[in-house]
């Protein structure tokens, strides 16, 4: 006997688990980290300003140092100050629990290159809200890394001569 009521359930069914794949995907930490580091290797501060909250914290890197960089206006700055010295990031490995990960990475740029080193390795907590970046804290530098140590050695140097 056919019955034909199970076509509209089984569309239903395939309905809702495309629409909750697609929103997993949307709030994945790591996808999301991800993107970021893409999108500011572009050159393209407008498309990484999209994946954080209007109140998003960014704190410990670049222009963010001294004082952490609080909403897109500040986060702006910073992201322009890291396409203008060309730094470069990878992911090297992430850790996600919930909406937080924590990612190992290294980062290539032109004070590296000012240094002597290849590259360096660095960590980063980052947590969402509401589906995009709310906070940043890092980095973390790893100082036992070889190359990492003598680029902190190298920006000691500098800091003491200016």
């Amino acid at each position: 006997m056919y019955r034909p009521y199970c076509l509209p359930l089984w569309c239903a069914t395939i309905l809702l688990v495309a629409a909750a794949t697609g929103a997993r995907a949307q709030a994945d930490p790591k996808a999301l980290l991800q993107k970021q580091f893409e999108t500011l290797a572009r050159g393209d501060v407008a498309g990484a300003l999209a994946l954080y909250t209007d109140d998003a914290v960014v704190d410990g890197a670049g222009l963010c140092a001294a004082a952490p960089c609080v909403g897109k206006a500040a986060i702006q700055k910073e992201f322009e100050h890291r396409i203008a010295n060309k730094v470069q990031t990878t992911s090297l490995n992430s850790y996600v629990d919930g909406t937080v990960v924590t990612t190992r990475y290294a980062v290539q740029s032109d004070s590296t290159r000012k240094a002597g080193v290849d590259r360096i390795i660095g960590w980063e907590i980052v947590e969402l809200k509401a589906g995009k970046i709310g906070s940043a804290r890092g980095p973390v530098w790893e100082r036992t890394d070889a190359q990492t140590a003598r680029y902190l050695e190298w920006q000691r140097t500098q800091r003491a001569t200016q």
